[in-house]
């Protein structure tokens, strides 16, 4: 067993008392996609994103010594890598999967060029002072590598993201185009992933 699998499985027995049987994969994900790549594994940070995405933060401090604990079990002990099955672990949360879907569609109907100064000022903006540093990292990462996965975050977060995507299309594009981008990038999303409707509602 790997060292990255076994923290998988560790972060996954920590989590199982506080996440249903769905949320623990997409958890485990969020490790997987954003933290375990780091120079340092930051498990307060990770614990802060769990807390808000699930709606857990009155247990926070319960899952954070949970997870410390699970880290020293003997290998026995831990639960499956709930990452095991490739086929459905890598699923997003609903709000954050119809996110990254407009995006990419309203990216899909500029040209390369057009495309890119796009993302290219969604980046800018996330220099702004307010931003969180923990999201401005995810976003920064899934920006640069936009054909991967976007990792997990609240339907707060992903709202005002998308506010400010649509601010930043009519700066550069004006008001009327940009609803008709965003308007185009919606109904394709919707028209592609009918299962998102509810997601798309919250966000838009």
């Amino acid at each position: 067993m790997s060292p990255e699998e076994r923290h998988r499985r560790a972060i996954a027995t920590g989590l199982a008392p506080y996440l249903d049987s769905r949320q623990v994969p997409e958890a485990v994900a969020l490790w997987q996609r954003d933290y375990a790549h780091r120079p340092r594994f930051s498990l307060q940070g990770y614990v802060s994103h769990i807390s808000r995405l699930f709606e857990v933060g009155g247990r926070r401090h319960d899952l954070h010594l949970s997870l410390v604990q699970a880290m020293t079990l003997p290998d026995r002990e831990l639960l499956p890598d709930p990452l095991g099955d490739e086929d459905g672990a890598h699923r997003a949360h609903p709000c954050t999967e119809a996110f990254q879907l407009l995006m990419r569609a309203l990216w899909a109907q500029l040209d390369a060029g057009q495309a890119g100064q796009v993302r290219l000022d969604q980046l800018t903006d996330l220099r702004r002072p307010g931003v969180d540093p923990a999201l401005r990292d995810t976003l920064e990462y899934w920006l640069n590598h936009a054909d991967g996965d976007l990792a997990p975050l609240d339907q707060d977060q992903l709202r005002r993201l998308l506010n400010r995507a649509y601010v930043l299309l009519c700066e550069r594009f004006g008001p009327v185009h940009s609803d008709r981008l965003l308007k185009l990038a919606v109904d394709r999303v919707r028209g592609q992933r009918p299962g998102l409707e509810a997601a798309l509602h919250a966000l838009l």
